[in-house]
């Protein structure tokens, strides 16, 4: 019986193995092996799962051995390369506090963090350049903002400016009389830029109870990572935010009670334009609460919607390939790459993939036919009757 249950899943398997995707893209040809990054048109990844385990990519010379790749979204790649320098010439005059470092040439720097022994502070920085200490020219003025004791605590001690070739750099932190420089930290920041595309949305709004909340409406699912609030100028203001999705909603005899999740929560300010970063995910619409508390609510004029480039990156050998997905039973697959990411150049040329064929029927094979040819199951499943009605015969006489 164990052998005869054995033939009869095998005489199954093709049933099931073609039912397991709903859809099918083809690749462009690669007519050289090597390393190649596959770019997924963004009306694709809506139809994925969340955690987009259920793509899988095919050599259609084999349509049962899975090609390896790794999962890459956009982000912005951020390297900091620490810097070590002496400060001299620490002095005050009125309300400025001053301090002066030597550059070497090999080593730039772009970046400064402050660290007080206070807590609580609010002034601007100037940065100034020499090669004499005679002549100064200004660089940039930025401002650094601490608040502590308060709903929210916040904090922005980094200035960033150009490198330059200046020998000499100067600080000047106004309004820091009373300030206690307790650390200074110099980097060399530099910042590759991932793709991202702009989404267009409608944007509703409205206040209650001491919040404003601001609904984006997509025409589409789109998969989104980060956020830009445009706020009207000529405003001060520090608030807690939160942005949330909605995942679903119910009707009722009361009207309609929409359900949302956690996106992101944190804090903007009239200090300096943000950009909120979050975990990709793909939405239909999102929830941005600003709380006001007691004061006059915050004047959005827009609301910018990024989202991610997604890709597969792979090695593959000359030929053609398909991309098939969408199946809710799918798990995220365990592939070696993923431990060799170093031997990845860092350029890679890209594929692109056809638009979307025909989907395929997912069906249960006692349910539905798999081929429209009625007299193909009919076959099929005679065998299968005759071979059980082989062995049970067998296995009376056995007795």
């Amino acid at each position: 019986m164990n052998r005869t249950n054995s033939l009869i899943a095998f005489l199954l398997l093709p049933l099931c193995s073609l039912a397991q995707f709903t859809y099918e893209r083809k690749v462009s040809e690669v007519t050289q092996s090597g390393w190649y990054r596959i770019s997924l048109p963004a009306e694709l990844l809506p139809k994925l799962k969340t955690d987009f385990a259920d793509i899988r990519l095919y050599s259609s010379s084999n349509n049962t051995t899975e090609i390896p790749y790794l999962l890459q979204i956009a982000k912005d790649e951020i390297s900091q390369t620490p810097v070590s320098l002496e400060p001299f010439n620490l002095s005050r005059q009125g309300a400025a506090l001053f301090f002066t470092v030597k550059l070497n040439p090999n080593e730039p720097i772009n970046s400064i963090t402050l660290n007080f022994a206070q807590q609580n502070y609010d002034s601007e920085v100037t940065v100034e350049g020499s090669f004499n200490q005679r002549e100064w020219f200004k660089i940039q003025t930025s401002r650094i903002i601490s608040l502590a004791n308060t709903p929210v605590n916040y904090i922005y001690n980094h200035i960033t400016f150009p490198s330059s070739t200046y020998t000499y750099l100067r600080f000047t932190i106004h309004k820091g009389a009373h300030l206690t420089l307790d650390q200074i930290n110099f980097h060399q920041n530099k910042t590759v830029k991932g793709v991202f595309t702009e989404i267009a949305s409608s944007l509703l709004s409205e206040t209650i109870d001491k919040r404003s909340e601001f609904n984006l409406v997509f025409n589409q699912p789109v998969l989104l990572s980060r956020l830009s609030l445009e706020a009207s100028p000529d405003q001060q203001f520090y608030r807690s935010v939160s942005i949330d999705w909605l995942y679903d909603s119910i009707k009722s005899e009361k009207g309609v009670h929409y359900q949302y999740q956690p996106l992101y929560t944190g804090v903007i300010s009239s200090f300096k334009q943000d950009t909120l970063h979050f975990n990709p995910r793909v939405v239909k619409q999102i929830r941005v609460i600003v709380y006001n508390q007691d004061n006059p609510p915050v004047q959005i004029k827009r609301i910018h919607a990024w989202a991610p480039q997604v890709y597969l990156v792979t090695n593959l050998q000359a030929g053609t390939y398909t991309l098939r997905y969408g199946n809710e039973k799918m798990f995220i697959p365990n592939y070696d790459i993923e431990h060799f990411t170093k031997e990845i150049p860092a350029s890679l040329p890209e594929l692109q993939v056809s638009s979307e064929l025909k989907p395929q029927q997912i069906t249960e094979p006692e349910t539905s036919p798999w081929f429209k040819n009625k007299l193909w199951m009919w076959g099929a499943l005679g065998i299968i009757v005759v071979i059980l009605g082989f062995f049970t015969i067998r296995m009376l006489r056995e007795q």
